[in-house]
């Protein structure tokens, strides 16, 4: 379970496996039940659990059932800007708003999944499986990048990294690409 403070907000984020949609069975409900369009009450892979709470009282639930290939949760998995909690589930990008949990949009960014987020100027990048995205807090996106190989690399090094003007890459057979913040080649190597 990861927990945030966010202004006068605790934000608890964890995966609900046991949870099936529409079954009376579970052992936890939510207020707000995300689900894509693809799943239904046995597919479902990824069930991201978020809970807003004020000091004890919770303030708002929700869960996320997604489809696509599901990584795990970690502290790059999400970021929380301006009372919203933009989180990787799956293959899908949900821009939530806090303290309710109402959705302001999401959107398919990659076939596979979705590594991570994180801020780039006034928007996102978005590590994928088979491209990096830069998108905007409005869900358009600006452009992708796919490289020689997958976003995964084996031999430890970080593959996305953003430096002050630039952003480095490294994809699953070492090749380092940097690419300026309009997500043209500067280097490759």
């Amino acid at each position: 379970m990861i927990e945030i403070s966010y202004q006068h907000y605790k934000v608890l984020i964890y995966t609900d496996h046991q949870y099936t949609v529409e079954s009376a069975d579970n052992l936890r409900r939510y207020k707000r039940v995300y689900v894509d369009d693809s799943c239904d009450r046995y597919n479902n892979v990824s069930n991201v659990a978020i809970l807003v709470k004020h000091d004890q009282d919770e303030v708002a639930s929700a869960i996320l059932c997604d489809t696509g290939i599901f990584t795990g949760l970690s502290e790059s998995s999400f970021i929380i800007e301006e009372r919203v909690l933009y989180i990787c589930a799956g293959n899908k990008l949900y821009y939530l708003n806090i303290p309710d949990l109402t959705l302001k949009w999401t959107g398919q960014i990659d076939y596979v999944t979705n590594f991570s987020v994180q801020k780039l100027e006034d928007d996102l990048l978005v590590h994928d499986e088979l491209e990096i995205t830069r998108i905007t807090k409005l869900g358009e996106i600006k452009w992708r990048f796919g490289g020689h190989d997958i976003w995964v690399n084996n031999n430890g090094h970080q593959e996305v990294t953003v430096l002050p003007k630039s952003i480095q890459l490294i994809d699953f057979g070492s090749h380092l690409y940097e690419l300026d913040f309009a997500g043209n080649i500067i280097s490759q190597n």
